[in-house]
């Protein structure tokens, strides 16, 4: 008589060895590294302050016309080269000279005519520290546009070597929303502003700010 054998499975669960502390341990790691993360994040940007600009002065990217941005960036480009031929030949180039050299927005090519043919004059003041030039630029009728005022600010002191006498950057580019104001007489930042004139900044933050107006400025 055959003997039928029955096998009974039985089937047990053996938890791992200090699985749950393990796991604790990598949850706690976890949240002190987002804390840690998050707390520096928001020192970080605390310490980011966002500047305005004042009622003196027009943003160069939010506040012109395209018009007026291709004239501002020309001034931007031109200027450099301004200061180079008056540290070379000690007087400051006409507005001819300047349109012969080829430098923006002076000579009168395809650009000069697309961004408002502009007209451009010249008037040197000298003191006793500074030699300075304005360049103004009025708007042809075919757009109505404001006028600029490029300021060249040649410190002489500061070029002997006295280091902090002047607060002024090499140049300044001004705007006026008339397309034929009055030449200004003086050059300091208040007369331009009593004139109606607004300083055009490039602003991106602090850095650009003391890329405009010195290091020192905050």
């Amino acid at each position: 008589m055959d003997e039928k054998i029955r096998v009974t499975q039985c089937e047990v669960v053996v938890p791992p060895a200090g699985g749950t502390f393990e796991t604790q341990l990598v949850v706690i790691v976890a949240f002190v590294t987002i804390v840690l993360c998050g707390c520096g994040i928001l020192l970080r940007s605390s310490g980011a302050e966002e500047y305005t600009v004042p009622a003196w002065q027009v943003d160069a990217f939010s506040d012109l016309q395209p018009e007026e941005l291709a004239i501002f960036n020309a001034l931007l480009t031109s200027a450099p080269e301004i200061e180079m031929i008056h540290e070379d030949e000690f007087d400051w180039p006409s507005v001819t000279e300047l349109a012969e050299a080829q430098l923006p927005p002076f000579v009168q090519d395809s650009s000069w005519r697309s961004d408002g043919s502009y007209h451009w004059i010249r008037n040197i003041i000298s003191t006793e520290d500074k030699h300075i030039v304005l360049y103004m630029g009025n708007p042809g009728d075919d757009i109505k546009t404001g006028s600029f005022l490029l300021v060249m600010l040649h410190d002489h002191i500061k070029k002997q070597g006295n280091a902090g006498v002047a607060s002024h950057v090499p140049f300044e580019v001004w705007i006026h929303p008339s397309s034929s104001p009055s030449f200004p007489g003086m050059s300091t930042d208040q007369a331009l502003i009593n004139g109606g004139w607004r300083e055009v900044v490039a602003r991106k933050g602090e850095r650009e700010m003391k890329k405009s107006r010195g290091e020192d400025y905050f």
